[in-house]
């Protein structure tokens, strides 16, 4: 049977602690989902637009794990026996939501994404959140959880700091907490965050 392993984030923007998650499951798994949540949301705690996201994660990808190689249209990748492939998310109603509903609608798009029951959740903090998430039949049947404390791969590490960087230009940090593509793309995100500020939540 296929091991199957998920990330779900939002990725605003994604950055080393993101791709510690991703390598731990390319490590582990034969298939690597990473859900990248909100994405229908464009607000001052969502500056980034889904689009911008998906291709800030596809160069850190690329950067960081280049036997990983682009395979069709539907952001896959993959280096002859392991993939990794990226699903956009819409929230269910608000991003807020912790409880079993939310739960079921995360379980039935990774299911149908990966064709799998089972899977292992990568994730670097909110274990109380994640658990309240699923009924305990699902946690005890068929989603096993795997943490990495993020403080573990940068200290201070979080997209609330990648973009407080971007905006003071602290490019030290940058080198500390992104992939270079991110580096290059700060004007764009800067740009997004200014315009969130902008729109109502």
């Amino acid at each position: 049977m296929k091991k199957v392993g998920v990330i779900l984030a939002r990725l605003q923007p994604v950055h080393k602690g993101h791709l510690a998650l991703i390598e731990k499951s390319i490590k582990e798994n034969d298939e690597t989902y990473i859900f990248v949540g909100s994405a229908d949301k464009f607000n001052q705690r969502n500056p980034i637009p889904i689009g911008l996201r998906i291709q800030l994660l596809r160069g850190a990808i690329e950067e960081s794990f280049p036997d990983f190689q682009w395979r069709d249209v539907y952001n896959n990748y993959g280096d002859g026996q392991r993939t990794i492939t990226i699903v956009p998310l819409d929230d269910l109603s608000n991003e807020n939501e912790n409880d079993h509903e939310w739960g079921f609608y995360l379980y039935s798009n990774i299911v149908s994404a990966s064709g799998s029951p089972n899977f292992t959740m990568y994730y670097s903090d909110g274990f109380e959140i994640i658990t309240s998430w699923f009924p305990g039949f699902i946690l005890r049947n068929n989603v096993s959880l795997n943490l990495i404390a993020r403080n573990t791969v940068e200290e201070g590490i979080s997209a609330t700091a990648v973009r407080d960087a971007i905006m003071n230009e602290d490019i030290n940090l940058l080198q500390k907490y992104v992939t270079k593509n991110v580096i290059d793309m700060r004007e764009s995100i800067y740009n997004h965050i200014m315009i969130s500020r902008m729109v109502k939540a």
